[in-house]
């Protein structure tokens, strides 16, 4: 399974989150996941588990506590929710996401030991049981040393609460899915408290509201949870004894009131976790430089715009104080999920409000700006627009340099606002709209040949076209116009290569590199002894920039762009521990700077060629810059550069014979280079840009050629 399928995969499981819970009662919850960690052989239990509940700052507190023990020299697991923009967000090894092998490998395991798995009569687990599965799995099979779940609703029921944690830690605890977890603090605070075992420490806030204290402690004494409170002096436990941090006051100037709070919670749980190992510099420098993107985040200065996912009248609350901090006044951009106090939240920035622009996002619990608009007072001044990307960029433009602006409401819709505002942000790469614009241009083809076709997967990514009798099938931006063999031998880069190199074909000065991590059976196959004298190579053969190729990749997935030693060793040494059977084979070439094109071929007949423009240059991880917010496809109708490229089409043609291809290229220094071929094109990033109709007609082409 691939990473591509590995997402439809979980897209197909019941989800809380976009409005289809799984059935059955809840108590059926908690059973259903320790059948479904069992499947798993019980990753759980391979490392120190801690458990982050509460109502607000849980993923604040859970990824801060991350830091402070990843700084301290251990290997860390992280496990949080919601996402902002990529699902592999909620899974982080020492601080990075997963690589798409990995988690694409992580979730394959699951799939293939949990095929009988209604068999049980336990009903189909969640997209968030998968998620909380898959996070401990790989926890540990990369051998984290701590792993941390922060609780995605509740506590009692909650996936996370599966299996007994070491240390439990509870976050303030405030109103918040009042229609699942009850309408009163106390009743939320049964909730959550149930995430505490008796036995083991249970960690919280001394701010929480008096009611819910006098609650925790209660049932903490009654079911023998050894309860402690970070407070401003220090770690108190029952007994009233304070324990100090291991640290001094660090300037926090800037940052939210909630943030010290949360990072009390923090340092209390990294105190319990590595006692006098934490030490106070190091804490120190965490707590100053740590951030949590979308939590009091500032996308720009000035004017002064902030992101906040502020979803409860709570965290409004919280923030209309830190806000005051920093301005007397502001202006909002606010949109609101179904489930959520949405009155209740207008009603907490009313009081520096001096306009809220109600809005809606792409999320599919949010609530319209109709909706906001009848649950906001009255003496607020609302406008209403019902598109996202309409209300901010109308916002922005007519914001004067010294007004300020926040967006809050939803993590959903801070996500919406870092990528319209272009803040870093991990991009999913493919998506299912990039995949099947292939279909969509090839069943307009048919529909303008006369000829019969029609979608017959119940997913829609297979086309069969019936021609003279005879079923030829379209899946995704796969087709059938290349000989099994020459397609196969055109996936592999390094095949690519030593054939167009043999042929004297331009290409980047390339070298092959066998992962020396590799077990035994591939002994004869390993190039270098140990990643180091690769990089040793690389420095005497190689200047920095240079990139990092898999063998098999597309979409720019599993291309790197290094740019020094320390780099290249960190990256070998990720790819090369998590590579799979067939992926121990790494390229490294030299890189070329100029600007990139793609030809479109049949054999050796050019059918189109554009240019792939990008006015901010490579990303890292993704070098194609038509991947780039700013990057555009633009056609090329240049004889200049045409003719030069049509001689390289028959020239490759001469070497890899196909029906259907696209060939990467790139100018530097006046000459064309191979980057590489490709023999399933994509059209999805030239339509975007061009419309369909250039493509259409190279189906049409296609299919007249081959006679289908």
């Amino acid at each position: 399974m691939d990473y591509f399928l590995s997402r439809r995969f979980l897209d197909t499981l019941p989800d809380w989150e976009s409005g289809s819970p799984p059935s059955g009662p809840l108590e059926d919850y908690l059973p259903r996941m320790q059948a479904l960690l069992q499947r798993l052989d019980n990753p759980q239990q391979h490392y120190t588990s801690i458990i982050v509940g509460g109502t607000n700052g849980k993923g604040t507190v859970a990824s801060l506590l991350a830091a402070l023990l990843g700084e301290a020299g251990h290997q860390v697991g992280l496990y949080t929710s919601p996402h902002l923009h990529t699902l592999r967000e909620r899974i982080r090894l020492n601080g990075h996401l997963p690589d798409k092998d990995l988690w694409a490998e992580g979730i394959s395991e699951l799939y293939d030991r949990t095929r009988d798995f209604g068999s049980e009569g336990r009903g189909d687990f969640s997209k968030f049981e998968a998620l909380t599965a898959l996070a401990a799995h790989l926890f540990a099979s990369t051998g984290v040393q701590y792993g941390i779940f922060e609780v995605g609703l509740g506590g009692r029921y909650d996936a996370t609460n599966a299996w007994d944690t070491d240390l439990a830690i509870l976050t303030s605890i405030d109103l918040d899915h009042v229609d699942i977890l009850g309408d009163t603090p106390l009743a939320i605070a049964a909730d959550k408290l149930d995430i505490a075992r008796p036995g083991r420490p249970l960690l919280s806030t001394g701010l929480q509201v008096p009611e819910v204290l006098d609650y925790m402690r209660q049932q903490s004494r009654e079911r023998g949870i050894a309860l402690h409170l970070a407070t401003a002096a220090g770690i108190e436990a029952a007994a009233g004894a304070v324990r100090p941090y291991p640290w001094t006051p660090v300037d926090l100037s800037g940052r939210s009131h909630t943030y010290l709070d949360n990072v009390r919670l923090a340092l209390a749980g990294a105190t319990f976790l590595l006692g006098g190992d934490l030490a106070e510099g190091l804490a120190a420098r965490v707590v100053r430089e740590h951030q949590w993107p979308g939590r009091f985040e500032r996308a720009r200065q000035q004017p002064l715009v902030l992101l906040d996912g502020a979803h409860n009248p709570a965290a409004a609350r919280a923030l209309v104080k830190d806000l005051q901090a920093l301005a007397p006044a502001w202006k909002f951009v606010v949109g609101v999920n179904a489930g959520h106090d949405a009155g209740g939240i207008l009603q907490a920035l009313a009081p520096l409000a001096t306009e809220v622009v109600l809005t809606s996002s792409d999320h599919p619990k949010a609530l319209e700006a109709k909706a906001l608009g009848a649950a906001a007072p009255r003496d607020l001044i609302v406008r209403e627009e019902s598109l996202f990307s309409r209300a901010l960029e109308q916002t922005l433009a007519a914001l004067r340099p010294d007004e300020h602006l926040c967006i809050a409401g939803s993590l959903h819709l801070v996500a919406r606002a870092r990528e319209f505002l272009n803040l870093p942000y991990e991009r999913e790469g493919i998506s299912e709209e990039v995949a099947l614009e292939s279909l969509e241009c090839i069943e307009i083809a048919c529909r303008n040949r006369a000829m019969e076709s029609r979608r017959v997967a119940k997913s829609g990514q297979v086309l069969c076209l019936t021609q003279r009798g005879r079923p030829r099938y379209f899946m995704r931006n796969k087709h059938p116009f290349n000989d099994y063999v020459s397609a196969r031998l055109a996936e592999d880069k390094g095949y690519q290569y030593e054939l167009f190199s043999q042929a004297g074909l331009p290409v980047p000065f390339s070298l092959q590199v066998f992962n020396p991590l590799a077990d035994a059976r591939f002994e004869r196959y390993k190039t270098h002894p140990s990643v180091a004298a690769i990089c040793a190579e690389v420095e005497r053969c190689f200047s920095y920039p240079l990139v990092v190729k898999k063998y098999r990749s597309s979409v720019s997935q599993g291309v790197y762009l290094e740019c020094n030693q320390e780099d290249l060793q960190r990256r070998l040494q990720t790819l090369f521990e998590h590579s799979g059977y067939s992926d121990n084979i790494l390229l490294i070439q030299a890189y070329l700077k100029g600007p990139e094109y793609r030809v479109v071929a049949s054999q050796d007949e050019l059918l189109l060629a554009y240019e792939k423009r990008d006015e901010e240059g490579p990303g890292r991880e993704d070098l194609n810059p038509l991947h780039q917010a700013s990057g555009q496809a633009v056609k090329v109708e240049d004889p200049a550069l045409l003719e030069p490229m049509r001689e390289l089409t028959g020239a490759v043609a001469g070497v890899v014979d196909l029906g259907f291809y696209a060939v990467d290229l790139i100018r530097s220094e006046g000459r064309f280079y191979i980057l590489e071929i490709n023999p399933n094109p994509f059209c999805f990033f030239y339509n975007r840009d061009n419309g369909r109709a250039d493509f259409v007609r190279i189906y049409e082409r296609l299919l007249d050629k081959y006679a289908y």
